[in-house]
């Protein structure tokens, strides 16, 4: 059995035991009305004002995504996936996805790709680092019948209350994640909820390069934005259970882009910061660009940092500096000629360097082996259906 097939084995294994356990132990019941905060897995989400019902509750699967390609990661443990929702007006006006790990793991839960995008209407970064991440992004969603968020279960919630369910809404989501555990959380908004119908029809004209021109939907639009935007540090607290019970009322989304947190948002995203730099999380040049970004207007995210494969390149590089100034010294005065030592030492270095970089690259590829430091989190996104409660 190989190091790969032993740790999936191990994780499927661990997986199985947690099924019976995590079933009953801080596992929302289907159901369930709850308001203010709502609690996954150990952790609390904050939710918009009014009162939302737990539709389904399920485990699901981490996807990491290297080069365009999603690989289902089942070795880092079941995600417990809740969904609620919020009739208004005899209409399904918020679909609230949640996704929280149960177990941790000791090498970062990453970013989704949408915060890395530039086609929406914002995908912004709180913080990050290597592990550390804190990011939103909003964009347009067309999903209507079994592609509507939350899928069967919200449409069977729908249907047994006898409200309408849109086939489009305005998709706020959020990733807070640290080296060992991990919240994702999409907020789906139906814009017919704060006074603009909309459907799928219309789609166009609530694209990213057209909204700009349509100043009642950008209302709507700014006000996901601005709630989402002070839903975030709440989120940050609640990833680590420490959420105050008092911070539990929050208010609608309606109205909230008159709300100015400006002030009060960049002082939590820069003690946030101090903190990751205090902890040795982030290098204190990427700390200074980030703070000078809190400054400013919010940046949109940028591209990832360094392949493994760049680092091993200059790890083997500044290695081979030192040990050829070594080597030659030894060579020269066991040798004493020094052509046949330069001969022998070029030899090393050609041989030496490739072992060195693909022996780096083989603890990565091929057992997972994670360098010690990154400048930019991973790519995980969270999806697949393992198993679901009954209903």
């Amino acid at each position: 059995m190989t190091f790969h097939s032993l740790r999936i084995a191990t994780a499927t294994l661990a997986a199985g035991c947690l099924l019976a356990w995590s079933a009953s132990a801080g596992a929302q019941s289907i159901g369930t009305t709850v308001s203010g905060t709502v609690t996954v897995a150990g952790k609390q989400i904050p939710l918009p004002a009014g009162d939302f019902t737990v539709v389904d509750v399920a485990l699901t699967s981490a996807r990491v995504v290297k080069s365009g390609v999603e690989t289902d990661r089942l070795d880092l443990g079941p995600i417990r996936k809740t969904t609620l929702a919020q009739i208004v007006d005899g209409r399904v006006g918020t679909v609230v996805e949640i996704a929280a790990n149960l177990l941790p793991h000791h090498d970062g839960w990453g970013a989704p790709a949408d915060c890395s995008r530039k086609d929406l209407y914002a995908a912004v970064s709180n913080y990050k680092s290597g592990w550390d991440v804190s990011c939103l992004y909003l964009k347009p969603l067309q999903a209507g019948g079994s592609d509507m968020p939350g899928g069967q279960a919200v449409a069977r919630f729908a249907r047994e209350h006898g409200a309408v369910a849109s086939d489009f809404w305005i998709l706020a989501g959020l990733r807070v994640a640290d080296r060992s555990d991990v919240v994702d959380v999409r907020y789906h908004v139906d814009p017919a909820a704060l006074g603009m119908p909309a459907t799928a029809g219309g789609a166009d004209l609530w694209s990213p390069a057209a909204i700009e021109g349509q100043p009642a939907r950008l209302a709507i639009v700014k006000d996901v934005a601005a709630w989402a935007a002070q839903a975030a540090a709440p989120l940050s607290l609640g990833l680590r259970g420490r959420l105050e019970p008092a911070a539990a009322g929050y208010p609608p989304i309606a109205g909230a882009a008159a709300v100015d947190p400006d002030g009060v948002e960049r002082a939590r995203r820069a003690d946030a910061l101090q903190q990751l730099r205090a902890a040795g999380a982030i290098s204190e040049s990427e700390f200074d660009r980030q703070m000078a970004g809190i400054a400013g207007p919010a940046a949109v995210a940028g591209a990832a940092g360094w392949t493994y494969a760049q680092v091993a390149g200059w790890k083997a590089f500044t290695y081979r500096v030192v040990v050829t100034t070594i080597n030659a010294g030894i060579d020269y005065v066991f040798i004493g000629r020094p052509f046949a030592a330069g001969v022998l030492v070029i030899l090393q270095v050609v041989v030496n360097t490739t072992k060195f970089f693909f022996h780096e690259m083989m603890w990565q590829e091929m057992f997972g082996i994670s360098p010690l430091q990154r400048d930019t989190p991973n790519i995980v996104e969270f999806g697949r259906i393992v198993t679901a409660s009954s209903n």
